[in-house]
């Protein structure tokens, strides 16, 4: 057959064909990528052989919130008696650690003290060492390929010779014994340090367990619950929660997770994005297929008269739609290459089965939608005779009515859920502390050298006008508070249990936090060093001073807990408490009390807080950049740093960073639904342009007629646009309703959630109405200040 009339039609109708090609290429764009990347979340753990019969067990105490870990005292014992289970392991998470080498001293964070079984377990590939007998020995440790290669060069790193020391570890010695290949970025968790771990000591741990058959998971469950009270004997409620392990990515939510998990909403949010971006592509593309049906149908016509049959006419309506389609998966899928490193996708081959797969799926269904309009004439016989008519049959507008209204619900939808999901993205920005604040530096769990070093580190620091100011605290915002003492406020009777929060000096002025009553800490008296003696007299039974006393916060929600009917009213109250560490110093007095403010995260209710000072525990530390400072100011603190700390490199991020991690699915949704529907409304409204351009050229004559029978441009682009906008209407009454019951169902996952007011739903429908009526209103111009005389001639 001859193609040349076929590229010659395919020239002489190119703007529509372009905007086919530029809908096709960037939507296959985005279905490889989100196919990757979907792919790569769903596969988190799957490469572990025993993947399918292995699950994480967390306990729950009441309804308190879910904690990743459990507290072993006794525990192994008891799993050790119940038949459905294989082997379990144990894991513990060390935050932070000297780890010293000849000579040389490095911080070490996130390395774990697991059982002698773990490689036996999980299947972690071993560069050097057996498996079976790798951690047998208490001194064993074992260190990744990456940090052998920084440690030891090229020499044989079997047998050298490590020291760690650390808050949650005794300093000692341990022997290299094997090393692992870095963990795969599909790990649920990833470290440079695995160690031996000891059996003897009661410790919060991560436990995994590796069933007989995942069938038995229900019973597991019974009798763990079962025996739990033999386990720690008590009187809460209990309940066993068993996460399979290629679970543990997408649908884990418990506090203090190993790494900041996914989550499976955002591949649904994905998923859904590039459902509904397809729909918008495709009904453009059925649409300006059927335009170009009929602006050919003449010449289909004359064919007909002339000998040819139906599949002529298929085939020269074919290869335009498979030309098309090939080279929008071209120009997508090299896009795609491009963007990936870019975004932070998975990379990818373009001869991959899953790839190859993809593109003959996306070219079937592109080809089958381009030519239903070929399909539809053919089956109503609309060829078969040469006594039709050789005028063109009118193009049917009842189908692009309802389609028109379908696409625009669609983009108002996602436009909704847009502002809605940024709405709620500005609520995180303004409810965590310093989440607004982009100056603000911080360091993860310091040694105990750095931490001595403190005071010497902040009045060298704040020398500089560059910095602000510096603090302290137990732990970074954003994590969960797990720790807690028992309070008992003189003369209020039962003790009561209440979270605790450690700070440092101008931790309060530091986030902007006044009191609502009474006032902040006073400076802290003791030095590190005495506070350091006193806690090991403490520790070792020895005699401590009687007298000691100091200050406490509140914040609002602890207030009610401890009786007090007002903020003012616990001011000046004498309370002391228990704990078994910190309160070598029990006693003191409430100076002031803070409203609720959020330091953990918004997936959570806002705790009762008591807030102390004290030196030991200011773990982590924080400082304030000057505004418009922070390039100035970062160049200081390292010069700093590495003058008071020369023994151990500076380690810090900044908490816009820490934020960023912790809400990093939030601020992907919010990225992602930005930009599909800013893609569905270019792309639906460049297929209304091309729409509303042949609405006028089959008005030209009626809309001449009206201008000599004196008719104003005004009432032409209003007449034109007239349907179009109540189409529009019609769609964001059907759109509004949807987005509201998906928001709702999204924002139940925090606890602070934004409201979804009624402006968010109007402002979407406006700017959806407002930026089609711009597009199409240059078509109907353009109409309606035409020369009727010309227009009557060229008709």
């Amino acid at each position: 057959m001859n193609i040349t009339p076929i590229f010659r039609r395919l020239v002489k109708s190119r703007s529509l064909r372009i905007v086919n090609l530029l809908g096709l290429s960037v939507i296959f764009a985005c279905l490889l990528l989100s196919y990757r990347y979907i792919r790569k979340e769903l596969s988190y753990d799957r490469f572990n052989e025993n993947a399918d019969r292995m699950v994480r067990l967390s306990i729950q105490y009441d309804d308190e919130p879910l904690d990743g870990r459990l507290y072993l005292q006794n525990v192994e014992s008891e799993l050790e008696k119940i038949a459905e289970i294989e082997q379990f392991v144990s894991i513990t998470k060390v935050n932070t650690a000297v780890l010293a080498y000849a000579g040389e001293r490095r911080i070490m964070n996130d390395f774990y003290a697991v059982s002698p079984n773990f490689f036996e377990v999980f299947s972690y590939p071993l560069a050097t060492g057996d498996p079976s007998n790798v951690l047998k020995s208490p001194e064993s440790i074992l260190v990744s390929q990456s940090l052998a290669q920084e440690l030891f060069g090229d020499e044989n790193p079997i047998g050298k010779e490590l020291s760690l020391e650390g808050r949650r570890l005794d300093s000692k010695t341990y022997f290299v014994s094997g090393v692992f290949d870095d963990f795969p970025e599909n790990s649920h968790f990833h470290t440079d340090l695995l160690f031996h771990r000891r059996q003897d000591i009661p410790e919060w741990t991560y436990v995994y367990l590796l069933l007989n058959d995942i069938r038995n998971l229900p019973r597991v469950k019974e009798q763990i619950e079962a025996h739990y009270d033999a386990f720690e004997n008590l009187t809460e409620e209990v309940t066993a929660h068993l996460i399979p392990l290629t679970d543990i990515h997408l649908h884990s939510r418990a506090q203090r997770e190993m790494e900041h998990n996914g989550n499976i909403y955002y591949i649904y949010l994905i998923a859904g994005a590039n459902i509904l971006l397809l729909v918008v592509v495709l009904f453009n593309l059925w649409l300006n297929h059927s335009l170009l049906f009929s602006y050919n149908k003449r010449y289909y016509r004359l064919l007909r008269l002339n000998g040819a049959d139906a599949s002529t006419i298929l085939y020269n309506e074919t290869i335009p739609a498979v030309l098309i389609g090939l080279l929008s998966i071209l120009i997508g899928g090299i896009a795609a290459y491009y963007l990936a490193p870019i975004l932070h996708f998975p990379t990818f081959r373009f001869l991959s089965y899953g790839t190859i797969g993809l593109a003959l799926c996306f070219l079937g269904l592109t080809l089958f939608v381009s030519l239903i309009p070929v399909l539809a004439s053919i089956s109503s016989t609309m060829f078969i005779s040469t006594r039709d008519s050789l005028n063109p049959s009118r193009f049917s507008f009842s189908n692009i009515r309802y389609m028109l209204v379908i696409q625009y619900a669609i983009v108002i939808f996602i436009v909704i859920i847009s502002f809605g999901i940024s709405k709620q993205l500005n609520l995180i920005k303004t409810t965590q502390v310093g989440g607004k604040t982009e100056n603000i530096l911080v360091m993860e769990e310091q040694p105990d050298d750095v931490k001595e070093r403190y005071e010497l580190l902040k009045t060298e620091l704040l020398k500089h006008p560059e910095i602000e100011q510096v603090t302290t605290a137990f732990q970074l915002p954003g994590t969960a508070i797990r720790d807690g003492v028992r309070v008992t406020v003189e003369g209020k009777g039962e003790p009561v249990p209440l979270p605790l929060l450690l700070v440092g000096e101008d931790f309060f002025s530091f986030f902007g936090i006044e009191p609502i009553a009474g006032k902040l800490f006073d400076p802290y008296k003791m030095s590190y060093k005495d506070e350091s003696e006193i806690l090991m007299h403490y520790l070792q039974g020895k005699e401590i001073p009687t007298d000691l006393t100091e200050q406490y916060m509140l914040n609002r929600k602890a207030l009610s807990i401890l009786g007090f009917h007002s903020p003012e009213e616990a001011i000046g109250k004498n309370m002391h408490f228990t704990q078994g560490t910190i309160d070598y110093i029990s006693k003191g007095t409430i100076c002031g009390v803070t409203d609720d403010f959020t330091y953990i995260n918004i997936y959570e209710e806002s705790i009762p807080l008591i807030i102390m000072q004290r030196q030991l525990f200011r773990h982590c530390f924080m400082l304030k950049f000057a505004p418009a400072k922070q390039e100035e100011g970062l160049k200081i603190f390292n010069e700093v740093w590495n003058k008071v700390n020369p023994d151990y490199p500076p380690n810090y991020s900044f908490l816009q960073d820490v934020y960023g991690t912790v809400y990093r699915n939030e601020f992907n949704a919010g990225r992602l639904v930005n930009l599909f529907s800013l893609l569905c409304l270019v792309i639906a409204n460049l297929g209304l342009v091309i729409f509303m351009a042949f609405i006028v050229k089959r008005r030209r004559k009626e809309i001449a007629i009206r201008k000599v029978n004196g008719a104003q441009p005004g009432q032409i682009i209003r007449m034109l646009n007239r349907s179009f906008i109540y189409r529009i209407l019609f769609a964001f009454v059907i759109a509004s309703p949807l987005a509201w019951w998906v928001m709702q169902q999204w924002l139940a996952n925090f606890a602070h959630k934004t409201s979804l007011d009624w402006w968010i739903f109007v402002l979407a429908g406006i700017a959806v109405l407002l930026f089609s009526v711009v597009s199409v209103s240059w078509q109907s111009w353009r109409a309606s200040v035409q020369n009727p005389a010309e227009v009557v001639k060229s008709e």
